[in-house]
């Protein structure tokens, strides 16, 4: 029985070229790849027209799906050509590495026995020193590989460093992977993978280990296990496709059989169930610095040579140019044939085969981007890397919630792309409001393929979101299987279920209401209500509750466009404002500076909520939201008794002064202080007598953010020009320096307008302050009110 091993390095080019050329040579009966036998019930989808790489077969722990790994492949790796030929040439193909449920038990142990080391605070230096080595503090420092490579990392460090090379990829890469030619004597297939057993067995016999050095013991029993079960079974021509250093492991199976079975004895009996499906993959992540360990530092490079394996640089510099010109740079085929030639050059002064994607990068650089390696970027990012992304057919097995995840795609039209798009939403329309609630619901399920990119406010009726398609999001969507077989169905119970804590905060009930309005989940939007009542009961906090208000008025925009039922939501509302204002003067007394600043912050945004209550868009008519005009200078029972209770905050001795100068603000913008009575709360808070931190802080409270509204705001720029006019010099000396700290918070821009307007004067205003009579209670609001039908009609109210 003949038995060829050809080792490989994963995801390389050369290797699978010469692993085709191989196979077509030998033409064996049975092919066996370095692959965990999860993956057989996968293999045989491969050569489907529905299944185009880059794609990955994701193995998960049916009853803990978020233990997931991904094992992924692209059009030129070796196992994919493999099982590409097998499937093609009706022949079977086999997995032979350890199966993953039995590394998981494996791991599962260790993790237990590294815990009860853990707890009695004994951890041998031999745990230490892989930790160390397995999270190094610089994951992306290729370099880390060969310095370290005494530790255990790459046993290639060693020809790399005696080749002159810094790290063990481009050492490989030059004299394995560039050095293809099916036609050639010197460089041939057979000399190829004679080579890497050469290299291998050396490296082994030299005693220098791997990183997985107790992991490969157990992998390679079992491979040599899968192998004696196929030339059991009387295949002939064996052909065995497996990474090149387990390659030398794998001769003299019948020496080491005894060997093998008593290791396998030592493996643990799994019982965990995995569940396995094809999912697509994208160049990203294919990219080494993704993460997934898949080893491709160039994905799009990659590609280009398996499609282009004679290319010798003149393609692929055109693509570059190409890309350049697209992108409105000036790039001549001059430009192509001197870099063409420098890469040659490169080649030839390094004794390099066949000049690599290092020689074509300077070569791009020096010529076409004129040093600039800013530009480079963008080759990396489009060329280098790519944004491809894989597909997989419809008929593959998934779980409910996956195929609910794909229809609702299809009938949104929301393609999945490895690239960044934007999604414009109008509201109004059904398509886009559908859009919306499915990727609202999506980010409830901690599934952030869509990102909103402007909060929508008031009055408007578009979202703008940033979509990008990461492979992992799969993963994620499965974990949330067990909430539901819809994405419906399980948003809704997830956040039933995050809320359904004794200790939950009201703060974070009202934040997730605020996700479920707007993703439509009417049945867990009730029993978030009813838990809200519940805790607000005995609620005593009234930060706790102010907090609670914010998210659950702002649900009020919704109610336009998506015709939301929030009647239920505004009882609660003003039940917490009630108490809020009971309880709010006392909670401001004897506060520190932190906690006095998040007071502020909090009264500030309570009294957005109660100005959005006081302009209509809680007025209800028959259960649905809907904006209406108030009369003017009306103020509703709710908003009557905030303002009371500012009023009272902004009079009391003993509320820090920031909190005064807040209230007083708030209470003047809303007209209950007249421009007297603010004047007057001026010369209190800032008059000579106070200490200076005092009127800083009281200053800093009334004029926080108001930059722009001291330049429009006639009437507030009066008061405090007013003040600063009558202070005497010595006054003015002393607060200065709490003056230009509380100015120097405003725009560069608006400072700049104010100090125009100072210089100018108080003339300018003074017909704005003392209007004509004639010309007092003149707004006739019949007449204002006759555009409102027409503009109900554009605005979809």
């Amino acid at each position: 029985m003949k038995i060829t091993i050809l080792g490989i390095r994963h995801h390389g080019v050369g290797s699978s070229q010469n692993v085709v050329a191989m196979l077509k040579k030998i033409q064996p009966d049975i092919i066996l790849v370095e692959s965990p036998p999860e993956l057989n019930a996968m293999t045989h989808l491969v050569g489907d027209k529905n299944l185009k790489p880059p794609v990955a077969v994701l193995c998960y722990d049916e009853a803990l799906p978020q233990r997931a790994v991904f094992y992924p492949l692209a059009e030129y790796s070796p196992e994919w050509q493999a099982m590409l030929y097998a499937n093609t040439h009706k022949i079977p193909v086999r997995m032979m590495d350890l199966p993953v449920a039995i590394n998981w038990t494996i791991q599962n142990d260790e993790r237990k026995t590294m815990n009860d080391e853990l707890l009695m605070n004994e951890i041998p230096e031999t745990i230490k020193d892989e930790i160390k080595i397995q999270n190094p503090q610089n994951e992306k420092d290729s370099s880390f590989i060969v310095h370290r490579s005494s530790l255990k990392l790459s046993p290639l460090a060693y020809f790399a460093e005696i080749g002159g090379y810094d790290n063990s990829e481009s050492w490989w890469e030059d004299h394995f992977e560039h050095n293809f030619s099916e036609s050639n004597t010197i460089n041939s297939p057979e000399q190829h993978f004679e080579a890497v057993m050469l290299v291998m067995t050396e490296l082994r016999k030299a005693g220098i280990p791997s990183a997985l050095e107790k992991e490969n013991v157990f992998r390679e029993a079992y491979m040599g296990q899968i192998i004696r079960q196929a030339q059991r079974e009387m295949f002939s021509n064996i052909v065995v496709v497996c990474g090149a250093w387990h390659a030398p492991a794998l001769l003299n199976l019948d020496k080491n059989e005894k060997e093998h079975e008593t290791i396998i004895k030592k493996l643990p009996k799994p019982k965990i169930k995995v569940g396995v499906t094809w999912i697509p993959w994208t160049n990203d992540r294919l990219w080494m610095s993704s993460g997934y360990g898949a080893g491709i530092m160039s994905p799009g490079w990659y590609g280009h040579l398996w499609k282009y394996p004679n290319d010798k640089g003149a393609l692929w510099l055109s693509k570059v140019a190409r890309l350049f010109r697209e992108k409105k740079m000036d790039t001549s085929t001059a430009h192509v044939i001197e870099a063409l030639r420098l890469t040659e050059a490169l080649a030839g002064m390094r004794n390099l085969p066949r000049a690599g994607l290092f020689e074509m990068n300077e070569a791009v650089q020096s010529v076409m981007c004129m040093g600039d390696s800013v530009l480079m970027e963008l080759v990396r990012k489009q060329l280098i890397v790519g944004s491809v992304i894989g597909k997989v057919p419809d008929n593959i097995p998934k779980l409910p919630i996956q195929t609910d995840f794909e229809l609702q795609t299809r009938l949104l039209r929301i393609p999945q792309t490895a690239e960044q798009k934007t999604l414009e939403l109008d509201l109004r329309k059904p398509l886009d409001l559908s859009r919306s609630i499915f990727l609202h619901r999506l980010i409830i399920l901690k599934i952030e393929w869509g990102s909103t990119l402007i909060k929508r406010t008031k009055g408007t009726f578009k979202e703008i979101w940033k979509l990008k398609w990461k492979p992992e999001m799969l993963v994620n969507l499965i974990e949330k299987g067990i909430w539901g077989n819809t994405i419906e169905q399980a948003a809704g119970n997830l956040l039933i279920h995050d809320c359904a804590y004794d200790n939950v905060s009201l703060s974070f009930l009202s934040e997730c209401i605020a996700q479920a309005i707007p993703a439509e989940l009417f049945y867990a939007i009730e029993i978030l209500l009813t838990k809200i009542e519940e805790v607000s009961v005995v609620s005593g906090d009234i930060q706790e509750l102010m907090s609670a208000i914010i998210p659950l008025s702002d649900i009020g925009r919704y109610g336009n466009v998506r015709k939301t039922d929030l009647t239920h939501i505004y009882n609660i509302l003003e039940s917490l404002l009630t108490r809020v204002c009971i309880g709010l003067p006392n909670a401001c007394y004897g506060l520190d500076e932190d906690t006095t600043q998040k007071m502020f912050e909090l009264i500030r945004k309570v009294n957005e909520a109660v100005r959005m209550l006081d302009f209509g868009i809680w007025t209800f008519d028959k259960g649905v939201s809907e904006i209406q005009s108030p009369e003017s200078n009306v103020q509703s029972p709710k908003s009557e008794m905030w303002f009371k209770t500012l009023s009272g905050i902004s009079k009391t001795n003993g509320i820090h002064a920031i909190i005064k100068g807040c209230t007083t603000r708030l209470l003047f913008d809303a007209q209950i202080f007249s421009e007297e009575q603010t004047s007057t709360s001026f010369g209190f808070a800032l008059s000579k007598g106070n200490e200076p931190k005092d009127a800083a802080g009281w200053l800093e409270g009334f004029l926080k953010g108001s930059g722009m509204i001291l330049l429009y705001d006639n009437v507030l720029w009066h008061i405090l020009n007013s003040w600063l006019e009558q202070l005497e010099q010595e006054a003015f000396v002393e607060l200065l320096p709490i003056l230009r700290r509380t100015f120097s918070k405003f725009e560069p821009s608006d400072r700049k307008k104010l100090g125009e307007k100072a210089k100018r004067g108080n003339s300018e205003i003074t017909n704005t302050l003392n209007p004509e009579p004639h010309k007092i209670n003149s707004f006739d609001n019949e007449l204002a009110e006759m555009p409102l039908p027409l503009l109900a009609v554009l605005l979809g109210f």
